[in-house]
């Protein structure tokens, strides 16, 4: 076969760029512990590690959506709790109040409950974060709304927010809802805590209506105005507040439901990204042992083909003529 004269220089030149380019990516490796930077060191492993790299990503997002409407739940059930102490309070007050009772013990009834009535209303409009507990989906303005008379008495309250809730996604293919609205009157959905027609509760109406009825009951004591006040709290009045009870209590055993499965849900995205971790590192982290030992031989290499080549180089025929 015949060889021409650049043939061996040409090929030596093109071994030595090759154990050039070798040497400068294993010792990238060692220096950076990482087998793979680009797409094109490894096209295969690069998929496999940025996918599961977005697979963390979103992991995080969803454990940490899950802390923030743990938080969100908290505030939500530590006020629910304090509503469900005035639901106790005024109910106990409801039954303590009878023909037996003077006007003075009818009125301060009747001014506990104008305080207890406040303090729901107030307990109804909680801010958390940036938005207000209970207005559903309209979260930006206070959820009740009141009317006062002369005396500055609260007479009448209204809703505005709405019955839906928003949504929040805490694993792939998951979301639920924390909130719970002021009122819901469509017969499905979150309980609404102050009005839900389900459960027929209404609890700051009912409210207004017990402080009514104390206030004519002490005005009228003795009289047959005052002792209808008197039985309308224990006809009617005992019974709706029994009914905004039940609907405390069915909040809360939701409450512990939606905690429940947001410690699932957190539990199992810190599982997977824990089994995600090594599988990254198996495929883009470079073992040192590994690729100190090649690179080791790559240097041989490229040591010995430069010795072999320059003693081939300086050999000429004209060594041989004499």
């Amino acid at each position: 076969m015949r060889v021409t004269q650049n043939a061996f220089p040409n090929q030596l030149k093109y071994q030595l760029g090759e154990l050039t380019s070798k040497q400068a990516l294993l010792q990238r490796q060692a220096a950076t512990g990482q087998r793979i930077e680009k797409p094109s060191d490894n096209p295969l492993s690069m998929r496999k590690t940025l996918d599961w790299q977005n697979e963390l990503k979103s992991l995080s997002q969803y454990q940490e959506n899950s802390y923030r409407l743990r938080e969100a739940l908290d505030a939500s059930y530590s006020t629910i709790s304090q509503m469900k102490k005035v639901s106790d309070r005024v109910s106990e007050i409801a039954i303590l109040a009878d023909g037996s009772k003077g006007p003075a013990a009818l009125g301060a009834y009747a001014s506990e409950v104008n305080q207890m009535l406040e303090h729901a209303v107030q307990l109804a409009n909680t801010k958390h974060s940036s938005g207000y507990l209970f207005g559903g989906t309209k979260s930006a303005q206070p959820p009740v709304a009141t009317t006062r008379d002369g005396a500055g008495k609260i007479t009448s309250m209204a809703y505005q927010g709405t019955s839906s809730v928003p949504q929040y996604d805490v694993a792939q293919g998951t979301s639920l809802s924390i909130h719970f609205p002021g009122g819901n009157s469509t017969g499905s959905g979150n309980i609404g805590i102050l009005q839900d027609s389900r459960y027929g509760s209404d609890f700051i109406t009912h409210l207004i209506q017990l402080r009514d009825s104390l206030d004519t009951a002490t005005a009228s004591t003795g009289t047959t105005t005052g002792a209808a006040a008197l039985a309308t709290i224990k006809d009617t009045i005992q019974s709706k507040l029994e009914k905004d009870e039940s609907a405390f209590i069915d909040i809360f055993s939701i409450v512990g439901a939606v905690q429940s499965r947001l410690e699932s849900a957190t539990k199992v995205a810190q599982l997977r990204a824990q089994a995600i971790d090594p599988l990254i590192s198996r495929e883009a982290d470079a073992d040192l042992a590994e690729t100190l030992v090649r690179l080791n031989e790559i240097q041989n290499a490229y040591s010995a083909a430069l010795k072999s080549g320059s003693s081939i180089l300086n050999t000429s025929l004209l060594d041989y003529l004499r």
